[in-house]
């Protein structure tokens, strides 16, 4: 089987040789069986000068294109393009990230059972911090725990991929696609789309890994430019999201459950404190457009997929009170439940008590009348403090918090204390809101941990990766 990986790059000489390397280095023969396409978008560093080194050392493998800057889409498909027509699938890494060693070949065994047109691997992030790194797995990394498999998006709606980084196509199927060159962020994820509709299932690709790196040396890296460009608003909207919804109608007379979810679980974007910028990016007029037209995308999305959203209840609350009320934005916070809805965090730090925090999600001022939470360890009582907002929090300048209102409920364990329950209790009813074995809890961290950091150094990259500490987060 043939493969075929396509590489923009535009200054990347930091880190684009190992990213070329995480291909020659796979187990399933480099050079029988791999292409890699290397497109130069407008470099003005060290780039072309490496790119050129490789193809010089593998002819028969690596081919570097020099063409002016034109952004990512225009690189991709210039990449597509000059294919060569035997190959079978064709992939995308980005000019920092890194492939596992064995992604081909468990893809190649993948496909000897399952005829599926495009294939995703599990994603990680590879946070750097300079003197350290940190990897983490990707929220929708869920999809995997049942290990490779087919998903079939009108089966499993939540099942949603939208990110290029490692995602393969086969060549045929992709022919009918382009990137589109007018978006400069969402064009992954809009042919991704757009691809998945017509044919409506992926394989997932779970023993093997992408590696996306992330550069956080520098505060405040991960806020991206692209929030501050009025085009990522209602610009975004109308070529994104509403294509999602056109191409759903016509292809399954409906907007489908995958489609809706879809969009609410990326909508909720909007909405989080790193992308702050919506008043300061579009005056009155343009923010009145964009919300209306927001509005009428989330009707179509339903109340129910916004619920349904992994996302803290303040953001559900906005996009609800956008769906119902549109412009002017009115802010209304959900009823209270008989029990304070909570989240729990559990926070382990070397030489540091453990505190066990629930993040209480809903607007309350005060408790019922009578009503307490309090924690029981294998050693005494724990102390237990409801803590209260110091400042208001804030969507888009509207207080969606109060000042003073509750925030959180923190329960310090002493060393000695290794199990602990944590309570409700009003004048109703007694609720265990956590119960927890700090040891059990501590050493299955620490076992997955393990996991993700063996999985990583199997890769066998170059010292400038391995040599770092590597964290993994407890």
């Amino acid at each position: 089987m043939k493969f075929a990986i396509i590489i923009p790059f535009y200054n990347a000489e930091k880190r684009l040789a190992l990213s070329i390397d995480s291909i020659i280095k796979q187990t399933y023969s480099f050079l029988k069986h791999v292409e890699v396409l290397l497109i130069n978008d407008g470099s003005t560093d060290r780039s072309s000068a490496i790119a050129h080194s490789y193809a010089e050392k593998y002819p028969s493998n690596i081919r570097v294109f020099d063409v002016p800057n034109g952004g990512p889409s225009k690189a991709r498909n210039i990449g597509i393009h000059n294919v060569q027509e035997d190959t079978d699938f064709v992939g995308f890494l980005d000019a920092d990230d890194l492939l596992s060693p064995n992604m081909l070949f468990s893809m190649v065994n993948f496909l000897e059972k399952s005829a599926v047109n495009m294939l995703v691997p599990a994603f990680y992030y590879l946070d750097d911090f300079g003197k350290k790194q940190k990897i983490s797995p990707h929220k929708l990394n869920d999809r995997f725990t049942n290990g490779n498999r087919v998903v079939a998006i009108e089966k499993e709606p939540q099942a949603i991929h939208f990110y290029i980084g490692g995602t393969f196509f086969r060549f045929e199927s992709l022919k009918q696609f382009v990137f589109d060159e007018t978006l400069n962020f969402a064009e992954d994820q809009l042919l991704i789309t757009k691809f998945l509709l017509k044919n409506r299932s992926y394989g997932l690709i779970a023993d093997a890994g992408y590696y996306y790196y992330r550069d956080l040396k520098q505060k405040g890296s991960l806020v991206s430019s692209a929030w501050k460009q009025p085009e990522r608003y209602t610009p975004f909207l109308q070529k994104v999201y509403q294509t999602y919804l056109t191409n759903s109608k016509e292809i399954f007379g409906e907007v489908i459950p995958y489609v809706q979810y879809l969009i609410a679980y990326h909508a909720k974007l909007f909405f989080y404190k790193e992308n702050i910028y919506f008043k300061e990016v579009l005056n009155e007029q343009e923010q009145e457009i964009f919300v209306r037209e927001l509005q009428k995308i989330l009707q179509e999305v339903g109340p129910e997929m916004i619920v349904a959203l992994d996302t803290p209840l303040v953001v559900k609350e906005m996009m609800l009170s956008i769906l119902r009320n549109g412009w002017p934005v009115q802010f209304k916070t959900a009823e209270l439940e008989e029990v304070p809805l909570v989240t729990v965090k559990e926070n382990y730090r070397p030489g540091k008590a453990v505190t066990v925090e629930l993040l209480l999600e809903e607007a309350r001022e005060t408790l019922p009348e009578g009503a307490e939470f309090f924690a029981n360890t294998s050693v005494g009582t724990a102390q237990t403090k409801v803590v209260k907002r110091k400042t208001a929090q804030t969507i888009w300048d509207i207080v969606v918090r109060e000042e003073g209102t509750l925030e959180k409920v923190v329960t310090r364990l002493k060393p000695y204390q290794l199990k602990v329950q944590v309570f409700y209790q009003d004048k109703n009813q007694k609720i265990t809101m956590i119960d927890l074995n700090v040891i059990k809890s501590v050493l299955g961290k620490l076992k997955r941990n393990k996991a993700l950091k063996r999985k990583f150094k199997q890769g066998e990259y170059p010292d400038e990766v391995c040599t770092k500490n590597i964290l993994f987060p407890i």
